[in-house]
């Protein structure tokens, strides 16, 4: 086993993870140079419908996150290596937590990690980003499924504001770089690049990243530049909302549900008559989500000083 080579790619979102999913891991798949084991996927934020690419691997996030046994990963990934390839996954949803749901903290899912694949020869590479320009784009990318559905943080306003005042909630962990880099680096030989220097086409940069999956440079950013994958709609620096008709649906639930014989009959014409799809159906709003700004700024910034050195030192 440790003949076999794994590169971990554990995001972070919203650090062009998209793009390097599509254009350089599935490319270089499709050519036979590594083995990838995904995610790769297309999700349409406007209908929720995904189209899976590439998500061989699953299992790997299953198991971290603690859904699936280790030794249940451990045999999977042997039905799924190539011992004469790099073997990739790439999985930047590991790496933070969902506002509504149940998330296990960032050491438990490392050591997962860790169990899954002790005995091979793993690389890790993480991407840092401006913290504040990364909770922000990070609140955005997760706001129609996530946030806009606990009152709490149903706003970036709220969101940062919970930032400030619970600093050590789990839904904050990603921020702080420092704390889960160590974490990373008892566990495994990491590598930290910057979102900002990677889009700018720093050559350094280029050059870790085509090291760590065995080709050149040239080949590295022929393939990351050929386009742009996941850009929200902007209006100047702040990005626009999406907005459904989810409180009509919800309404309708209620009064169908109060109908106890006809619930089920309810139900099905909802469904097969399309009015379903049209009330979830998201569309671009006027509104935008306010990028913090002043006081609310300062006080991010002061909570997160260590993560703003830390991604300036990369």
């Amino acid at each position: 086993m440790k003949n076999v080579k794994v590169l971990l790619h554990l995001g972070l979102p919203k650090t062009a993870t998209s793009s390097l999913q599509h254009n350089v891991l599935q490319a270089l798949h499709s050519d036979g140079r590594i083995n990838f084991l995904g995610k790769c996927l297309n999700y349409d934020l406007a209908t929720k419908n995904i189209d899976i690419v590439n998500y061989t691997g699953e299992f790997i996030r299953d198991a971290a996150e603690g859904k699936v046994s280790i030794k249940e990963a451990r045999n999977d990934f042997l039905n799924t290596l190539d011992e004469n390839k790099l073997n990739v996954f790439s999985d930047e949803g590991l790496m933070v937590a969902y506002p509504g749901k149940q998330n296990l903290p960032l050491a438990v899912k490392i050591n997962n990690l860790a169990d899954i694949f002790s005995g091979y020869d793993v690389q890790v590479i993480v991407t840092l980003r401006n913290p504040v320009e990364y909770l922000y784009s990070l609140y955005v990318e997760l706001y129609p499924d996530f946030f806009s559905n606990v009152r709490k943080v149903n706003s970036i306003e709220k969101y940062s504001g919970e930032l400030v005042s619970s600093p050590d909630d789990i839904l904050f962990e990603s921020f702080f770089f420092d704390r889960w880099i160590a974490l990373l680096k008892k566990q495994f030989p990491l590598s930290v690049v910057s979102y900002e220097k990677l889009v700018a086409g720093d050559e350094a940069t280029i050059a870790k990243w085509a090291r760590l999956l065995g080709v050149d440079s040239q080949c590295f950013s022929g393939l990351f530049n050929v386009k742009k994958v996941n850009v929200k709609r902007k209006s100047g620096k702040e990005v626009q909302q999406m907005k459904d008709l989810r409180r009509v649906e919800m309404a309708l639930r209620d009064m169908a549900a109060k109908v106890r014989p006809m619930y089920a009959l309810l139900r099905w014409f909802y469904n097969a008559s399309g009015l379903k799809r049209v009330l979830n159906y998201r569309v671009v709003s006027k509104g935008t989500h306010k990028f913090p700004e002043g006081v609310r700024l300062e006080r991010i910034n002061a909570v997160l000083r260590s993560s703003i050195k830390s991604s300036e030192s990369v």
